[in-house]
């Protein structure tokens, strides 16, 4: 590996941390833009390495976002470092973005999972001069329809497979918004567990994998795990009543970068409903909606080999370099 560096980006005064690899410095950079809201990803470097293998034909940037992982709060009691909002989330995004131009040159392409997703667009929306592209995995489209749809979905599966402890704690967190860390942890863990999230996951499995992915990661200290931990929670408190509102078809109509849209046929947390609207409706250079019939809410890990193949068509199409 030629270029493999564990790098600290001050973005707007607070620390951001992110892992450069890659192979070829003439590859154009990609830019990973973790799920969340809270989770880091320098931890899955292995993980994507080994079911990718990105960082042959890409300058692969790994970054732990505001709030996360080893970007995640200093454990201080009295003092609140920097605040955690969608705002600052994109301000920091563009930010990034200027500092990977300033030292490689050239555009960006993100790789979006999620809300990391959401950021990225919003981001590209902002600066389309400091994007090549963007691949928008399981996006959040619609957030009021999403968790409407996801809540019929857990509480429809948890009475036709008679779980009455599901059925209880649904019935207790009652239909959304659900803008609490309880309640959306409560409507997380049965999506997962019923399919909804990641082919063949279950909740605690994904927690487990987290954890040992965090505890083997060279990147992490044993306090860099505890801040992690606590960042999850953290991260969802100050952001789940801002993105409740998220509605991209209404406010992006434009975008001036061209956009591959990854849909996973089995998500039942960023439904394809919305993900269709935004197809339809969005004008963009090129726009591609991709799906992914064995997948659900992670496509680029229960399809690896498919997702390889549509990052290297964008590359191919759109290089960042030359």
């Amino acid at each position: 590996m030629l270029v493999d560096s564990l790098t600290p980006v001050s973005l707007a005064g607070v620390t951001t941390w992110i892992r450069i690899r890659g192979a070829d410095p003439s590859n154009p950079v990609l830019l990973l833009m973790q799920q969340g809201p809270g989770l880091p990803i320098i931890n899955e470097v292995a993980a994507f390495e080994r079911l990718l293998h990105l960082e042959e034909d890409f300058t692969v940037v790994y970054w732990d976002q505001r709030g996360t992982g080893r970007s995640a709060r200093p454990l201080r009691t009295n003092r609140d470092p920097f605040e955690i909002s969608s705002d600052r989330m994109i301000d920091d995004t563009v930010l990034m973005l200027e500092f990977l131009h300033q030292r490689f040159g050239g555009k960006t392409v993100i790789a979006g999972f999620s809300f990391g997703a959401t950021f990225g667009a919003q981001a590209a929306v902002r600066h389309p001069d400091l994007v090549a592209a963007l691949v928008a995995t399981g996006m959040d489209i619609d957030m009021p329809a999403a968790e409407a749809h996801t809540y019929d979905f857990v509480l429809r599966a948890a009475r036709q497979r008679r779980n009455s402890r599901a059925i209880r704690q649904l019935e207790e967190i009652g239909p959304p918004p659900h803008t609490g860390v309880r309640q959306f942890g409560t409507r997380a863990r049965w999506a997962t567990n019923f399919g909804g999230v990641s082919a063949g996951a279950t909740y605690n499995g994904m927690i487990r994998s987290l954890m040992s992915s965090l505890v083997r990661s060279r990147d992490y200290s044993p306090m860099d795990i505890v801040r992690t931990v606590r960042g999850i929670a953290a991260s969802q408190a100050a952001l789940l009543p801002e993105l409740a509102a998220t509605d991209l078809v209404a406010t992006m109509p434009t975008l001036e970068v061209p956009i591959v849209l990854v849909q996973g046929r089995l998500d039942q947390v960023a439904p394809s409903e919305a993900t269709q609207r935004l197809y339809g409706s969005l004008i963009a250079p090129s726009k591609r909606l991709v799906w992914f019939e064995k997948s659900a809410h992670t496509p680029h890990l229960d399809e690896p080999e498919k997702f390889r193949r549509v990052l290297l068509e964008v590359k191919a199409a759109c290089p960042a370099h030359g």
